[in-house]
Order: C-alpha cells, then sequence, then structure tokens
C-alpha cells in the first residue's frame, strides 16, 4: 500500500497540488477535490495529514477543509472495490515485471509509475497468500473458537467487532490495510457478512488516529480540522450501527449479492458475493454520511470554532509555510 501510494504521489504530486490550490468555499467542490485526490493517492490518513498540514499553513481555511476530509472518506473505498477484483493471480507477474523496470530505468517519471505498479503487484500477492493462509487455518479448532467470540449477531456485538476494528486500524495506521484483511477473512468464510460489515465501521474510526496525532501541536484551525475527521466519522458510525442489520440487508438488495453462496475455486470454497458486500458496505456508509454532513458544514464549523477556542495569547511566531506535517506527503 505504501509503495503503491508513494509512487502515484510521485507521478501525480503536480496535479493534486493543483487540485487543492483550486479548492474553493464551495464545500461540494472540496468534497470532489478530496475524492480525487484520495483515489489518487490510495489513502485517507494522507490526505487529511495534508489537509492539516494546509490549514496548519494558513494555506487553506476550515471551511475548506472539512469539505476535503469528508470527500477524502469516499475516495479511500475505491480501494475496496480494487481488492475485490479476481485479478490476484497477476500480482506476482505484475511484481516481478514492475520491479525490473525500477531497477534499469533511468526516467525517474517511469521509475515512480514502477513503484506504484510494484505497490498493486505487492498488494495483489500478498492477499492472495493471506487467501491461501486463511484457507488452511479456518478448520482448525482453536481458530474457529477465537473468531466465534466475535460475532456481529446481537448490538454488542457489532460494537464489539466494531471496537475490534478500530483498535487493528489505530495500530497499522491505514484502514486500507486493515480492510485487505478483513476481505481476505471474509472471502474464505472466516467471518461472515455481518462482522465483517462491523469490522470495517471500526476501520473508520481506526484511521482518524494518523491526523489527530498530526494534529498536535499545530494551529487551533489546524486541530480543529484534525478533530472534525473523528467526529465525522464517529457521529456516521453510531448511526449506521443504531440501524446495523437493516442497513447490510439493504446492502445485499442493492447490490443484489448473495452473501452464503459458496464457489469452488482451486479446491477451496470462497465467498465472492461476501467481499463485494464489504466494498458495498464500505462506499455507502461514507457516501451517505458525506451527504448528510455537506448541507450541515457551516453549522459544523461553528460548532468547532466554539468546541476548540481561539487561544486567548499570542501563538510563539513560527515558519508556518515550512510546516514539518508536510514531510508527510511532500509534493
Amino acid at each position: 500500500m505504501k509503495s503503491m501510494s508513494d509512487g502515484m504521489q510521485a507521478v501525480a504530486g503536480a496535479s493534486m497540488r493543483r487540485m487543492i490550490g483550486a479548492v474553493t468555499n464551495n464545500r461540494y467542490m472540496a468534497a470532489l477535490v478530496g475524492t480525487l485526490v484520495t483515489c489518487i493517492v490510495q489513502s485517507s490518513s494522507i490526505t487529511t495529514v495534508m489537509v492539516v498540514g494546509f490549514v496548519n499553513s494558513g494555506v487553506m481555511s476550515l471551511a475548506q477543509a472539512v469539505g476535503v476530509i469528508m470527500g477524502a472518506n469516499i475516495g479511500t473505498t475505491i480501494t475496496g472495490w480494487i481488492l475485490v477484483l479476481k485479478i490476484g493471480k497477476y500480482g506476482l507477474p505484475l511484481l516481478g515485471s514492475s520491479a525490473m523496470l525500477y531497477l534499469f530505468s533511468k526516467h525517474e517519471r517511469r521509475r515512480y509509475w514502477a513503484l506504484a505498479l510494484m505497490g498493486v503487484g505487492m498488494v495483489f500477492f500478498g492477499l492472495e497468500v493471506m487467501k491461501d493462509a486463511c484457507a488452511i487455518i479456518k478448520d482448525t479448532p482453536e481458530f474457529e473458537t477465537w473468531f466465534q467470540r466475535f460475532q456481529a449477531d446481537s448490538y454488542f456485538g457489532v460494537l464489539r467487532c466494531a471496537f475490534v476494528g478500530c483498535l487493528l486500524t489505530t495500530l497499522v495506521q491505514s484502514s486500507s490495510a486493515t480492510l485487505g484483511i478483513t476481505i481476505s477473512l471474509a472471502s474464505q468464510g472466516v467471518i461472515n457478512f455481518p462482522t465483517a460489515a462491523a469490522l470495517v465501521l471500526g476501520e473508520n474510526i481506526g484511521t482518524t488516529i494518523t491526523a489527530l496525532l498530526a494534529s498536535f501541536g499545530a494551529a487551533t484551525n489546524a486541530r480543529r480540522a484534525a478533530y472534525f475527521h473523528v467526529i465525522f466519522n464517529m457521529i456516521g458510525v453510531a448511526w449506521i450501527t443504531a440501524i446495523f442489520f437493516p442497513y447490510i440487508e439493504f446492502i445485499q438488495w442493492l447490490i443484489d449479492a448473495d452473501v452464503t453462496k459458496e464457489v469452488l475455486i482451486g479446491g477451496s470454497a470462497t465467498y465472492p458475493g461476501t467481499t463485494a458486500a464489504i466494498a458495498a458496505t464500505h462506499t455507502v456508509f461514507n457516501v451517505a454520511n458525506t451527504l448528510l454532513f455537506l448541507p450541515l458544514a457551516p453549522m459544523i464549523v461553528r460548532g468547532l470554532e466554539r468546541f476548540v477556542p481561539q487561544k486567548e495569547f499570542k501563538e510563539k511566531p513560527r515558519l508556518t509555510d515550512l510546516d514539518i506535517r508536510m514531510l508527510e506527503t511532500p509534493l
């Protein structure tokens, strides 16, 4: 994931800079920009850290940042659909061919493209390895007993699974990585669709830790932007959790997925309907939450200004244009 993201940032850095520079106070345009940038870099954490840095240096206002952050949550859902594609067998050839290009090409831009493709190849090859491993261990009694503790078969079960998803993503600091693990487990029938959907909800909260850490010691508006990311995802998870079981039934109806249907691939039972439903769960959650919050953006900004007041004393002067946080995403 990191290699893919680093390569895409290097290739499309100038384009992302122009896109973010074009953000106006139109919150809908800001959300669109956030979506496109995150689709390119394949990481909402990178986009939100970038936004915190821009707000901290005064390049972006809080109102603009709120829109971009909401769009970033939508953009990161494309990763789930990429992981659902049945192209895992091409992972190793793609990794090998792009590695050759990376090692022997003297053209810098081609090497960055090769780095991005190496990342894609590693992701797909890694998922195939995880699927094979899950197929072997899923029938062991100890493994089955441990996973039976985490079943989203009740309201408290949903909360427990969401907490596990949040904790794992906080540790890994990548919702895309934990989403890939969730899809691998579900594709082999290790966990069922409701459990996977609850894990995905928690992963959306866990991913906010990166921007929150980046905001420590930052200017007031930058901290407000990071706090918004946390509040936005937590409220979204809260209301989806309240209607969790009708929601997952709606997802299955929406994409016409049979999450219980087994398909034998290489002698191993897989559940393609479940993996597609997980990706749809992630996408619909973030789109619905953004549509709910976008009209309320001005009120949210005012609430953040009241919730996180400006410091009464004058902040110590510093070089805000040279923000150390931007080292994470040098454009």
